[in-house]
Order: C-alpha cells, then sequence, then structure tokens
C-alpha cells in the first residue's frame, strides 16, 4: 500500500441477528475472494470482546484494536496500516483486543475513525460487526456502503431476521441491505428461493451448505478460498465477492453521471 495515495475505498459490513450462521467465516473468506481480484483489502474485527477473525485466519497478531485505542490522539492517515497484521493472502487485518476487558477502551468514536481512515488506503474494508444491535455495529452500519444480513434457512435465524430487517428499515439502511443466505441447502421446511420474499427482499445471495469443510477451516486457520477454491462452497464465496464488486461498480457509475450532469447544468445556468 502506498501511505501517499488517497482512495475513496467502500465498506462491506457484515451482520446478523444471531450467532451460529457462519458470519465470521463468510467475513474472512469474502476478504480473501475481494484481494483475489486485484484488490486492496483490509479486514476489521468488529467482535471487540470475544472476536474470532485471528483464529479463522491462523494469525499472530502483536498490535490490535486495543492499541489503536490507546494511540488514537496521535494517529493519522500515514499511520493506520502499522496497527494492521499482513495475512498470507494479501489481505491486511485490524484484530480485536485480545482480552474480552480490553474492549472498553474501544470507544465507538476511536472504531470510527479507524474504519475513516482504512476507507483512504483500500479498496475495500470488510467488517466482521457481530450481533447487529449493539451500539458499535450500529455506528459501523451507518458508515458502510453495503450491509450484507446473514441468515440461515432454520425458522429461528428468519424470525429473527426478519425482526432485524424491519428494524433497519426505520433506520433507513434498506437500500445498502444484501440478504446472504449462508448453508441456503440444508434440510428445512422452507425452499431457499421462498426466503427473499418471505422477508420482503427483492432477491439474495445463496452460499451452499458444507458444514464440514468450513468447520475444518476455520479450525486449522486456512480459509476455504485460499487451499479449496475448486469447492462448490469456494465458488459461491467467488460469486458473493462479484456481487459486491459489480454493485459497487454501478453506483459509481451513477454517481459520476449525477455529477457530470449536475457540472453541466450549472455550468449552462452561469
Amino acid at each position: 500500500m502506498d501511505s501517499g495515495q488517497m482512495k475513496t475505498g467502500k465498506v462491506v459490513a457484515l451482520c446478523s441477528a444471531k450467532g451460529g450462521v457462519g458470519q465470521t467465516f463468510l467475513a474472512t473468506n469474502l476478504a480473501i475472494a475481494l484481494q483475489k481480484k486485484y484488490l486492496s483489502i483490509t479486514l476489521v474485527d468488529g467482535k471487540l470482546q470475544f472476536g474470532d477473525i485471528a483464529i479463522a485466519l491462523d494469525l499472530k497478531t502483536s498490535v490490535t484494536m486495543k492499541d489503536v485505542a490507546e494511540d488514537i490522539a496521535r494517529i493519522d492517515h500515514s499511520l493506520i496500516s502499522n496497527y494492521l497484521t499482513n495475512h498470507e493472502s494479501g489481505i491486511q487485518v485490524l484484530a480485536a483486543p485480545e482480552r474480552p476487558e480490553h474492549a472498553e477502551l474501544v470507544t465507538n468514536d476511536v472504531i470510527k475513525k479507524a474504519v475513516h481512515m482504512l476507507k483512504d488506503h483500500y479498496d475495500y474494508t470488510v467488517i466482521d460487526c457481530g450481533y447487529a444491535f449493539h451500539e458499535t455495529t450500529l455506528d459501523l452500519l451507518d458508515i458502510a456502503n453495503d450491509i450484507l444480513v446473514i441468515t440461515t434457512p432454520d425458522m429461528t435465524a428468519l424470525k429473527n431476521t426478519k425482526q432485524l430487517l424491519e428494524t433497519f428499515e426505520q433506520l433507513g439502511y434498506t437500500s445498502k441491505i444484501k440478504l446472504v443466505i449462508n448453508r441456503y441447502d440444508m434440510e428445512g421446511l422452507i425452499k431457499p428461493e421462498e426466503i427473499p420474499a418471505m422477508l420482503q427482499l427483492p432477491d439474495a445471495e445463496f452460499v451452499s451448505n458444507n458444514f464440514k469443510l468450513a468447520s475444518q477451516s476455520l479450525n486449522i486457520g486456512i480459509p476455504v478460498v485460499s487451499r479449496r477454491s475448486g469447492t462448490d462452497l469456494a465458488k459461491d464465496l467467488g460469486r458473493l465477492a462479484d456481487c459486491i464488486v459489480k454493485n459497487n461498480h454501478v453506483d459509481d457509475e451513477t454517481d459520476s453521471r449525477k455529477e457530470r450532469t449536475k457540472k453541466l447544468w450549472f455550468g449552462r445556468k452561469k
């Protein structure tokens, strides 16, 4: 990363209404799938008390979000990269504090400032936000360009996700939401293709169920998209990355057209 190069990067936040839906697995693999598109990627562990990103990547971290919090007064855009840990895939990781009590040091202002600085240097900042109703999570969702709401086809997860989406609508997040149905082909009472309509969304992204492979990759710290790229699971994760890049490219082109139109319009009025 060129510390002198300033970007207008995108923020992709993953959240869920309940645990156990594969959010950390998706966050780590999505970050690497995006990096494979020759993009610069940073991955932030927003689960400040019990974050598992470092374990999921078998990453030894010498600095964490705790260090960012302690040094926040002197950190600027040129220094933020010093608090990241490089993963062999090429992504950079901002890890959660090693001890749960250290999470209290990481205020909302600290994490927001850190993410804004990361946006200036990386094409994408992927954040594993944890449960959606935490105050810190809501601040991160405000910053995000894309909010990936992770669920699975079981009834408990879908019920909680529906309530979460209703809350997000009230908060004005609807236009940023992309529903991701993990383990979509697991046995259940509801057909996967019926879930988006059930949750009053136009569509969803689907990630197949290979619980054994996903669990093994987390336990040994080797993401599926790194070493098992030929599997259906890895291919689904690659398609999810494609979708995010495509949607943001369309948004960027739309913003550019609006800006050109604005300049032409006001130019004529002079």
